[in-house]
């Protein structure tokens, strides 16, 4: 059995799309263990699969600094590890990829594709870039743990809930048994990445209007997301307020049961795509071209305002920089109307 670790921290998006990478590398190779190296929080993406352990990194604690990171790398070394990938590349990682080659084990890393994408944000070249998941995935293929005409498919199962979370949330959700669920994560890390809420408001009113039996799942994080929703929750009673009802796992249980999720370019779009049902993204500041985009979805599942509308798409490639027009018109360009005539094309 060949021995993989595997380094990434965060971000929460980007942990989960390391799954898929490597379900597909160990169906063609079922000889793989593979340990991954993150934060104790991330636990929940890859319980379930005989192939793949987590090792929890306690970077703010017991290994935060340089003598935290080489007590991290003398626990690892225990593994006796063949292979070191890091699919994160920041600072931490690059200092265990150092400690590893005075060891046994072969260390690679992963291409970021940063000129790439300082290009496209620039206008320098606009064009499609390799998705991350691809990215990380020819780490596997430079090990030669996979062919190297092989490609990411999309599997029956990625996320494996327990069974009595399954319980759960079945039976929390007998009381919509007969009406279609609608989940909307509205949020994200920044304000660049994030749609108008009074704009899914409107949004909300219309899919209930001509789909009367559709009940709107809100998600989101933290006391003040829970207040927006419980505020929209007044005005709009067919709303059921999810922020900070469930632990992670339960909502991957919640969102598999979905008929639909609406959102932005956020980690619950990866949760939805990984959960083999329809996603609609919206689009601001950040551009799928990046390479962040909704995994297995359809092109026209995708709502943004085109390049040939608005040159200065896209201005970030995470969303955080401040709108440069000031109005923040790759959002607010974007009508409900022109969300919901997707949502007609799925329902």
């Amino acid at each position: 059995m060949k021995n993989i670790i595997i380094f990434r921290f965060s971000a929460m998006g980007d942990v989960a799309l390391i799954l898929p990478v490597v379900l597909n590398a160990i169906k063609q190779n079922p000889d793989l263990k593979i340990t991954i190296v993150t934060r104790e929080k991330f636990k929940p993406f890859f319980e379930g699969h005989s192939n793949i352990e987590v090792f929890t990194a306690d970077l703010d604690n017991k290994h935060k600094g340089l003598l935290g990171l080489f007590r991290l790398f003398q626990e690892l070394k225990r593994l006796s590890p063949d292979y070191i990938f890091d699919l994160h590349q920041n600072i931490r990682t690059q200092v265990l990829k150092f400690f590893f080659w005075f060891t046994k084990a072969e260390v690679f890393g992963f291409n970021k594709g940063r000129n790439e994408k300082k290009k496209l944000i620039k206008n320098q070249e606009f064009k499609q870039l390799s998705h991350v998941t691809e990215r990380y995935y020819s780490v596997f293929k430079e090990a030669k743990l996979v062919s190297e005409n092989s490609k990411i498919e999309n599997l029956p199962e990625f996320f494996r809930i327990p069974s009595e979370t399954e319980k759960k949330i079945e039976n929390w959700l007998v009381k919509f048994k007969s009406q279609r669920l609608i989940g909307i994560a509205s949020f994200a890390q920044h304000k660049g990445k994030i749609w108008p809420i009074e704009k899914y408001a409107a949004l909300i009113q219309l899919i209930s209007q001509q789909f009367p039996t559709t009940q709107i799942m809100m998600f989101g994080g933290g006391k003040q997301e829970k207040e927006i929703v419980e505020s929209l929750k007044n005005r709009l009673p067919q709303i059921e307020n999810l922020v900070g009802l469930f632990s992670l796992n339960e909502e991957l249980a919640l969102i598999k049961k979905l008929d639909l999720m609406i959102c932005g370019d956020s980690s619950n779009m990866h949760f939805a795509t990984l959960s083999n049902i329809p996603v609609i993204s919206i689009w601001g500041s950040t551009h799928t071209f990046a390479g962040f985009g909704a995994l297995f979805q359809p092109e026209n599942y995708t709502i943004e305002i085109s390049k040939e509308e608005l040159a200065c798409r896209p201005c970030s490639v995470y969303g955080n920089k401040p709108c440069i027009r000031k109005d923040y018109a790759c959002l607010n360009w974007i009508s409900p109307e022109m969300v919901f005539e997707k949502v007609k094309t799925i329902f």
